[in-house]
Parts: structure tokens; sequence; C-alpha cells
């Protein structure tokens, strides 16, 4: 049962750090107004990194104590680059819907 379990808490831990991160990131930077905390946007990258967790457990992926490492950053970057590509198309969807100029 846990061995099932582990590349969903391995990758929801992997989208929780790319989270506050980019969070410290924000807050971090002077030229930058801090943004305004959003649970919604930390929930919806939790739940984001628990679908590639279960997509790994799915597809057979075990977590090893020598590959934690690994896991955790191929699980992160995944996180980043789904969510930041999502977030491209649904903006050119919006975009495009309104009928905006620029495209």
């Amino acid at each position: 049962m846990i061995s099932e379990i582990q590349p969903v808490a391995v990758a929801v831990v992997a989208a929780l750090l790319y989270s506050l991160l980019w969070f410290s990131r924000q807050v971090v930077d002077p030229t930058v107004e801090t943004p305004k905390y959003d649970p919604w946007k930390l929930i919806s990258t939790l739940v984001l990194g628990a679908c590639i967790g279960l997509a790994s457990a799915f597809s057979g992926i075990e977590v090893s104590q020598a590959s934690v490492e690994v896991q955790l950053t191929s699980y992160g970057f995944l996180v980043a680059v789904i969510e930041q590509v999502g977030k491209a198309v649904y903006r050119y969807l919006t975009i495009k819907q309104a009928g905006s100029p620029r495209l």
C-alpha cells in the first residue's frame, strides 16, 4: 500500500517546493510588488503534483532511497512545465475568444 502512495507523495512534495520557491522569489524581489497570497494557486499546484504522481504510480515507477532526489527534481520540472504551458494555452484561448487584435 505504501509503495503505491510514494510516487504521489513525492510529486506533491515537489509541487509544494515549486510553489514555495515561486512565492519566495516574488516576495524577495524588491522591484516587484508583493503578490497577495492566493491559496487556490497552491491547491491547484498540489493537485497537479498529485496527478503527476498518480500517473507515475500507474506506470509502475517505484520510489527508492537512491532515486528520491532525482524523482523530486523530475516531478518538480514536470509540475513547472505543465503549469506554465497550461497557463499559456489558457491565456491564448481567452485572448483569442475576446477578439484581441494582438493575435
